[in-house]
């Protein structure tokens, strides 16, 4: 309060002269936050750079395993009596990758579970099990809906949408990278 006080009886000179002080006092610190901002930005963009290889690299190993054989299409696991991906799988427990190594999800966009459609031509259900994938397939049902045939999916963390064809879809269980 006492600054406050002598800043009321303060003259106008008194306050021009307090301000270029005050400023004259702040310069070091403006320039030392100057520099700690540019090593915030060097910092942040070598992090930047290395989840970019890392994501790189995930990707190609997915491709070289999809190149390979190594992991079975939406369309194999429904078609195969043997188990390509465990029979008792919810589709929440898998991960789903096209031939490039991007990952995506299953259904919409906005769902909160992957969820894959199919039809009879006159039926649509939404399928959360591989079980139920297989039961469906095998009873004559197909992917997609009498509108749209094939599996929707969308790109994690995006409104982005496509159908695809079950064979252009890979599936990996969770945590087996």
């Amino acid at each position: 309060m006492a600054e406050q006080v002598n800043l009321d009886q303060a003259s106008d000179e008194d306050l021009a002269r307090r301000i270029r002080e005050i400023m004259a006092e702040m310069a070091p610190l403006e320039e030392a936050l100057g520099r700690l901002r540019v090593q915030i930005q060097q910092v942040a963009s070598e992090q930047k750079k290395r989840e970019r290889s890392q994501h790189l690299r995930a990707r190609m190993q997915v491709r070289t395993t999809v190149a390979q054989g190594q992991m079975p299409t939406l369309q194999q696991v429904a078609e195969s009596s043997n188990d390509l991906v465990p029979p008792d799988a919810a589709l929440v427990g898998l991960r789903f990758f096209r031939d490039s190594g991007t990952e995506v999800g299953l259904g919409y966009a906005t769902a909160r579970e992957p969820t894959v459609w199919m039809t009879n031509g006159s039926n649509t259900a939404a399928v959360k099990t591989i079980a139920d994938i297989r039961s469906r397939y095998l009873e004559g049902w197909d992917f997609g809906t009498a509108q749209h045939p094939g599996v929707r999916i969308h790109i994690p963390n995006s409104r982005t949408e496509k159908i695809l064809q079950a064979s252009e879809v890979f599936i990996r269980l969770r945590g087996s990278e």
